[in-house]
């Protein structure tokens, strides 16, 4: 485990640098095609209006950004990520994009209707941290949506999953890629907090009305919460 933020981040960094250029497409392959639906979920518990301003923290490849603006044409959305190689500028013309750690975000108090992630907090240093930067930037009123995926509790489905992410996927994924970013992503689920942890932080964060939606039989969460 590494206890160094700055270290952790550029390990993160490399890990998605080197599988760029596949990672949509094992994403996609992984969740047997359900990855997008799950994303198009989270956007949709955002309950957007034309003009909204929406920051997406951990953009990747911009997929989530992309499925906002197709629900809502006329927000103002800004994809963030540390990973400048994986945006796709070409698919995204009408976002803005940052080079920046979620960590720390560089916006003003109060300048965002909402703030989005997918896939994302698993790979901070700090959750926490991010949070209190989500709840800085987010207008009064604003809502957080959250999706990840976690170790799920339910018997047999739980060895079923563990079978499956813990030792096919990384299998796979790394054959694919060349290298052990698969191996990381899989161990990043094992070691990360429950979604019941997760929607404590952000009650401690200040979030009010913190809701959940399990999918995928517990495997994956979205946490949603407002300013």
């Amino acid at each position: 485990m590494i206890n160094d933020p700055q270290k952790k981040e550029e390990m993160v960094k490399g890990v998605f640098e080197s599988i760029q250029d596949k990672y949509d497409m094992l994403d996609s392959c992984i969740s047997f095609g359900m990855d997008q639906r799950w994303r198009e979920l989270l956007v949709e518990n955002l309950d957007l209006q034309q003009g909204n301003s929406v920051l997406d923290c951990g953009a990747g490849t911009g997929r989530l950004t992309r499925a906002i603006l197709d629900k809502c044409p006329g927000c103002k959305t800004i994809s963030l990520d540390i990973t400048e190689s994986m945006f796709r500028p070409s698919i995204l013309p009408e976002t803005r994009f940052i080079i920046a750690s979620a960590e720390e975000i560089p916006l003003e108090n109060s300048s965002m209707n909402a703030v989005v992630s997918a896939y994302l907090t698993r790979n901070l240093s700090s959750v926490d941290r991010y949070f209190s930067e989500a709840y800085r930037v987010l207008a009064p009123g604003g809502v957080f949506a959250n999706l990840d995926i976690y170790n799920p509790s339910m018997p047999v489905f739980s060895q079923l999953f563990a079978l499956y992410f813990y030792h096919i996927v990384p299998a796979i994924g790394d054959a694919v890629t060349g290298t052990h970013s698969y191996s990381y992503l899989a161990n990043s689920v094992k070691k990360f907090h429950p979604p019941q942890a997760i929607t404590s932080k952000l009650t401690e964060c200040g979030f009010k009305n913190v809701r959940t939606k399990s999918l995928m039989l517990g495997s994956v969460y979205i946490h949603v919460g407002v300013k």
